[in-house]
């Protein structure tokens, strides 16, 4: 049985949360809340909370908690469905079945395309493979690639003969509608095409890169011409978008790249399949490209949850410089730290590592530039600094990308940055961004926010939680338990300091208060349970019950506490975002300090000890702003 959401709610609002616990646990009021001892875990002090209020409990000895629901489920060992049905019956409402036939037909075919795909990739992987036909391995030998580079990204190879495929995987139980579904098949006619049309194999006498997603299942291909080709013919084809595939939504080597971008903290963003090959074998295992499109901000917006920091690594033809120029603007706006890496004209990263080896293309990653250098190259090329006029426009352009920038400390920065490029007075570059800053705020139309977190009916999951620290930083948890505690006023605080949501590293935290930021601009405050309903099942469930009900909810001084309430939250969120501020902030510091024990140019040493300097008066700030204590956190039981 399917339950409406509208039901849960009935179910939810019928049972009082006090009355349900009492019936297995002796409960005792304190304050506002009831406490008893625990029924999950043998104890002799009470540690088992209730917040009638908000229709959740918490037992801070075992750990255990949620709501109406969880408490049916982990003493009755029931699933959710049955536990609603139970408090249904409890609360004398009658449900009514929800059909979810469409909802399992769609999973099904879902599952069976993913089948298919993985079973298409099997089988262009044997036919790279096949004795009798080895002349797409020995193009992929001559063009440098290993036998391991090619096994790791399962690369393939779809025979000239059409039909082949078809047969193997009809033979396989596949039907030619799950075939067309998955994209490997297609209708001759193209989006013209009638119900009746011939159905062809989209990919013939090509290499092939299946396309992972970031959970490691196959979503599409992409395919390129053999030598000889006819001219034609395009290049590369790549799958259409599908149910489960959707070509700028998806980073290519993602899958393969995920845990080096972890480990080093960046991204190296490259322009198509090949250079992701070239490059990862060369031993820089952080690279990902575009799949098969230019550069988007949902794919920004997948990466963003991995690093912050990305370099841009694009073809150095005229095209590959628009893209860089492009990519640059996507990823400012998107929140990222951007460098880029020029080569020379006439090289891609492919043919690059292939001329000069791996040890030249690390060596050209570790000296790139950042993209005020990049922009006033393109320019300078393009002769814009021949004259008062356009070299105006070229500086005002870059002033402009600045204004892009998030974050409001990064952006004076990025300003002295410039002034020294061109040796122009930092005060006058401020004015200019100060203009354009208050010009965009003047016609800027409601904030939109494009979160991390990539679409539903996209097939990925988040990161494991296993790849990250279990236990959540104090200052994010106390930033956490205020934004819960007062979802408006902290939001309205966030929007108004343009705090940066990337300063938080754990990522189910990050999670609930970029939904409770998103909830905040269409006007919606959920409760406490309708976040529940919303993460049931999921590692963010766990935090909405922890520092949805901290020890200080439970203060003897509560009602005491009252008149304050109201700015408490904000209060705590501010001192909280301050800390988080300052430890990246004392880190840059650090860093500053070492590059400056290695320089010995009076220029470099000028622009260091100005950069320290400003990073410094920022610190000192800071501690003004974050030493009051904290909420205390609860800590994790479990």
């Amino acid at each position: 049985m399917k339950i409406s959401d509208q039901q849960i709610e009935q179910i939810r609002e019928a049972t009082n949360i006090v009355d349900l616990v009492g019936e297995h646990v002796r409960l005792r009021k304190r304050g506002r809340n009831w406490t008893g001892l625990c029924p999950f875990h043998s104890e002799k002090t009470p540690s088992f909370s209730v917040l009638e209020d908000r229709g959740i409990f918490k037992c801070f000895g075992c750990g255990k908690g949620g709501d109406v629901f969880s408490f049916v489920m982990q003493m009755e060992g029931l699933t959710f469905p049955e536990a609603a049905e139970r408090l249904a019956k409890r609360a004398n409402i009658e449900l009514q079945n929800v059909s979810s036939d469409e909802d399992d037909r769609i999973k099904s075919e879902r599952e069976a395309i993913f089948e298919a795909l993985r079973a298409a990739a099997a089988f262009y992987y044997r036919f790279l493979r096949a004795p009798e036909d080895q002349r797409a391995m020995d193009y992929l030998k001559q063009r440098g690639l290993e036998d391991e580079i090619l096994r790791k990204f399962g690369l393939g190879y779809a025979p000239e003969s059409s039909g082949l495929l078809t047969a193997a995987l009809t033979k396989q139980g596949f039907s030619t509608a799950i075939l067309e579904a998955a994209g490997i098949l297609a209708r001759k006619g193209g989006e013209d095409a009638t119900p009746h049309a011939e159905t062809y194999e989209r990919f013939r006498g090509r290499v092939i890169f299946p396309v992972f997603g970031a959970t490691g299942r196959i979503v599409g291909f992409g395919g390129r011409i053999m030598p000889g080709a006819p001219k034609d013919i395009a290049k590369y084809i790549n799958s259409p978008d599908t149910s489960v595939y959707h070509k700028s939504q998806i980073l290519y080597g993602l899958f393969q790249a995920k845990d080096a971008i972890r480990r080093k903290g960046f991204a190296v963003l490259v322009e198509g399949y090949a250079d992701v090959l070239a490059v990862f074998q060369g031993g820089v295992e952080n690279v990902v490209a575009a799949s098969g499109t230019s550069l988007t901000i949902d794919q920004l917006g997948l990466l963003k949850r991995y690093t912050t920091d990305v370099v841009l690594l694009f073809d150095a033809d005229a095209a590959g410089k628009n893209a860089t120029n492009r990519g640059i603007e996507l990823a400012i706006q998107a929140g990222f730290d951007v460098n880029t890496v020029v080569l020379p004209a006439g090289e891609d990263p492919d043919s690059f590592i292939r001329a000069k080896g791996a040890e030249a293309f690390e060596a050209a990653l570790e000296h790139r530039q950042s993209f005020i250098e990049t922009k006033a190259q393109f320019f300078e090329e393009q002769g814009a600094f021949r004259d008062p006029g356009r070299m105006a426009a070229a500086i005002r352009s870059i002033v402009e990308t600045i204004a892009k920038v998030p974050d409001a400390i990064k952006r004076p920065l990025y300003i002295q940055r410039l002034g020294e490029r061109f040796h122009l007075s930092e005060q006058m570059l401020t004015i200019e961004l100060q203009k354009m800053l208050a010009n965009e705020k003047r016609s800027a139309g409601p904030r939109v926010t494009h979160p991390d977190a990539i679409p539903e009916d996209f097939p990925t999951q988040s990161a494991p939680t296993t790849d990250y620290p279990r236990e959540v930083p104090a200052a994010e948890a106390s930033l956490l338990a205020s934004m819960i505690e007062d979802p408006r006023g902290v939001a309205r605080l966030i929007d108004e300091t343009t705090f940066d949501l990337d300063l938080i590293t754990h990522p189910s935290v990050r999670e609930v208060i970029s939904f409770l930021m998103q909830e905040m601009e269409s006007g919606e405050v959920p409760t406490i349970a309708q976040l529940l309903d919303e993460y049931r099942e999921k590692p963010e469930y766990d935090l909405l019950v922890r520092f949805g009900m901290t020890e200080h909810t439970f203060s003897d001084r509560w009602d005491a506490d009252v008149e304050d309430a109201a700015s408490a939250p904000e209060t705590k969120a501010r001192q909280a975002m301050a800390k988080m501020e300052l430890a990246r902030k004392e880190q840059e510091l650090t860093l500053v300090r070492q590059r400056l024990s290695r320089v010995s140019s009076e220029d470099d040493i000028a622009t260091l000890l100005r950069e320290s300097d400003v990073l410094a008066q920022r610190i000192q700030l800071l501690k003004q702003t974050s030493f009051v204590p904290m909420v205390p956190v609860v800590p994790d039981a479990t």
